[in-house]
């Protein structure tokens, strides 16, 4: 398999562990680029990789550019990137590919569909690599260095892979904020998040194994309006957006059992 000499463009996150598996697949990471010196220095040393805050002095001889920034950035480091012979690719779930040929006639999109903490290790073994490139030998190249890291690539064009973010945000972002809300109120009621842990793992692991549709529990799904104006009236005290999302998410939950009948 090729080993490709890499430039990474930012330093959060997923940059973090993207850069840390591709070196450990034998690439090399032969330069970190940031916005700040604190974190793209440390980043940097993690790799034992030269670092800089300057596009101007973006190391401009590398096989592969990654683009691991906030989607809100995006079309401002392209403005100031230059013309670049390597393919240029970014990563993230809702810009779209074409995007990067202002500065390269090779580019595409490496979107692994997982979430990232810097603080915890994330293995990509099987993890969805959303490919789009701009040729064969692009989509070739990309596809390889997926699996290097034993990620699984997937073509997949921009309008498929904006409706794949999507669903990541209900199925994480929105998950984990109930999981939040959930130990917000147990913590102010005397309780922990501990009681709650055997409880979240039977749902999620009911759900990969069953389906979500077929495993949902819960007054709503029951129709117990009871017991829902109970628990309304008992958030109205507490966060009065918090009933709203309860209300929502009962609603939603009732209607979709009717439409699934």
């Amino acid at each position: 398999m090729v080993k490709y000499q890499i430039v990474q463009i930012g330093a959060g996150n997923l940059a973090t562990h993207l850069s840390k598996a591709l070196q450990r697949a034998g690439h090399t990471i032969v330069q970190v680029v940031g916005r700040t010196e604190a974190s793209t220095k440390i980043l940097a040393n993690e790799l034992g990789s030269p670092f800089t805050i300057s596009i101007n002095n973006i190391d401009r001889t590398a096989d592969l550019y990654i683009v691991s920034i906030p989607d809100s950035a995006i079309t401002e480091i392209l403005s100031i990137l230059p013309q670049l012979n390597g393919i240029v690719v970014h990563t993230s779930g809702s810009t779209p590919a074409a995007i990067l040929q202002k500065v390269s006639q090779r580019y595409g999109v490496f979107y692994p569909f997982q979430t990232f903490s810097k603080a915890r290790d994330v293995s990509l073994k099987g993890v969805p690599f959303c490919i789009e490139a701009s040729s064969a030998e692009v989509k070739f190249a990309l596809s390889e260095i997926a699996s290097s890291i034993g990620g699984s690539p997937v073509e997949m064009n921009s309008e498929q892979r904006r409706w794949l973010h999507l669903t990541g945000v209900f199925a994480c972002n929105f998950v984990n904020h109930m999981f939040s809300i959930s130990q917000a109120i147990a913590q102010d009621k005397g309780l922990t998040f501990e009681m709650l842990k055997p409880l979240i793992n039977e749902t999620i692991n009911k759900a990969l194994e069953s389906g979500p549709a077929s495993s949902q529990t819960g007054p709503a799904i029951r129709g117990d309006l009871e017991t829902i104006k109970k628990h309304m009236a008992m958030l109205s005290n507490i966060d009065e957006e918090w009933m709203e999302i309860y209300r929502l998410l009962s609603s939603s939950i009732w209607n979709t059992a009717q439409d699934n009948e």
